[in-house]
């Protein structure tokens, strides 16, 4: 995202919790130092303590009219808390995105994004340069149509290796399974899995602990099927997959 920044023709700072560097950008030595010069703030961490505590660190650079677009999946409550916690001169856009690596590099993530409407305005053109621009409204409006995507998304991939599993377990051809529920609704989602089952795991691109992550913050009493999806992704993340 960085990268795609810098092409763009944008002065980028970048700082990371494990150093790196990114060609035509500024390194920077700590959160602080990165947002000094900034206009706007780009966060994307793994969880709200990540942003709490990264976004504390940059306080002291950050100035009166710094807009902060945070783009972690972090869930209203967080972007809610976030929004008491910096300065009242320093704006807020809640900005996370669907898709991973990939699409991150090509510049075709959807980005949901939530705020004041005159904040969006003043980062609608960079975050088009990530993809696909969804206004989904105002504050922490993003943050929860993010949860709300993922409380259906992560389930049915969960969904799908158990019933490839199953499959396995009494004797079902696995490529005929894929050929025959990639011809039904779930096709694009089969399709997205497929070379992992024929040609074994590809570059991670999205942790099970990540997805673990999402499911927790999107917990709900209506949502039994993504707490089932939750608890097998905990399991599964504390097993060391």
């Amino acid at each position: 995202m960085a990268r795609r920044l810098v092409a763009a023709g944008h002065k980028v700072t970048v700082w990371n919790r494990t150093p790196r560097t990114v060609e035509g950008a500024f390194g920077a030595a700590s959160p602080a130092e990165a947002v000094a010069e900034a206009e706007l703030v780009v966060t994307m961490l793994s969880d709200p303590a990540a942003v709490r505590r990264v976004l504390a660190d940059a306080a002291p650079g950050l100035r009166p009219g710094t807009l902060v677009v945070e783009m972690s999946t972090i869930g209203p409550e967080a972007v809610a808390e976030l929004r008491d916690r910096l300065p009242s001169q320093v704006g807020l856009v809640d900005a996370p995105v669907l898709g991973s690596v990939q699409p991150a590099r090509d510049g075709t993530l959807t980005v949901l994004a939530g705020g004041l409407p005159e904040d969006l305005a003043r980062c609608r053109e960079v975050l088009g340069v990530f993809g696909h621009v969804r206004e989904a409204g105002g504050p922490g409006a993003g943050a929860a149509m993010k949860l709300a995507v993922m409380s259906a998304l992560v389930p049915a991939q969960v969904l799908l290796a158990e019933t490839l599993a199953y499959g396995e377990a009494t004797g079902v051809d696995t490529a005929a399974l894929l050929d025959v529920l990639g011809e039904t609704p779930l096709g694009t989602l089969v399709e997205r899995v497929r070379p992992a089952v024929e040609n074994g795991p590809p570059e991670t691109r999205y942790a099970l602990g990540l997805a673990a992550k999402d499911l927790v913050l999107a917990s709900h009493p209506t949502q039994t099927l993504a707490a089932a999806a939750r608890d097998r992704l905990l399991g599964a993340a504390a097993a060391g997959l």
